[in-house]
């Protein structure tokens, strides 16, 4: 089941009409072959959503009209193959340099996310829940756990499933791995569940 589909039959057309070009209720009522009102009323809770956003535009003759426009957070909610895209890239990597090599970019690439998110100014906790807030953003739909070695790391999804399945250690260790290490500042990363081998969550033991 689709992202779209939960959102209704109405909605979900109307963010396929929104994808092509911005439209005014009226426009959407009439592909439809719905009334303008409840078109409106569809639209505004779309807005509120956060999914679709809104503008009054000045034609040439006569009274502005509200438009309305798909937002970023709209966009994202159609289907993207981005798994698929990444597969074939790390796969010609590996067959044209060598999977080590392949491992290693995705480490760079771990490092350099991480990189990004570090903020010097925060105390150790405030540190570790700024990571924590990142990883989500990712897609890991993270937990930490403290502990009297370090942290705890469980994630319960896997924003590159397909990919890991496909080339474990390139993204599961390279860019996984050295994104918790270098984010969390660890001197060791131990995985210990992994959801690609069938667990319900991959677990990471972070010592410092």
């Amino acid at each position: 089941m689709s992202v779209l589909s939960l959102l209704g039959s109405s909605k979900a057309k109307m963010l396929h009409l929104l994808a092509a070009k911005p439209r005014t209720a009226n426009d959407i009522a009439s592909n439809l072959h719905m009334q303008p009102s409840a078109a409106r009323k569809h639209l505004e809770r779309l807005v509120k959503l956060g999914i679709v956003g809104k503008e009054f535009r000045t034609a040439s003759i006569g009274r502005p009209k509200k438009v309305y426009a798909l937002s970023e957070k709209g966009r994202e909610m159609f289907p993207r193959r981005y798994d698929t895209i990444l597969n074939q890239l790390v796969e010609r990597l590996a067959q044209v340099e060598s999977p080590s090599y392949a491992e290693s970019l995705m480490k760079m690439i771990g490092k350099e996310i991480a990189e990004k998110i570090d903020d010097h100014d925060l105390t150790r906790d405030q540190h570790a829940s700024h990571v924590l807030t990142e990883l989500n953003r990712l897609g890991f739909e993270s937990s930490m756990k403290r502990n009297n070695k370090g942290l705890t790391v469980i994630s319960r999804n896997c924003p590159l499933y397909k990919t890991a399945l496909a080339h474990q250690e390139v993204i599961c260790r390279g860019l996984h791995g050295e994104l918790l290490k270098t984010s969390l500042g660890a001197r060791t990363v131990k995985r210990s569940d992994w959801i690609i081998t069938g667990d319900s969550y991959c677990t990471h033991e972070i010592s410092s």
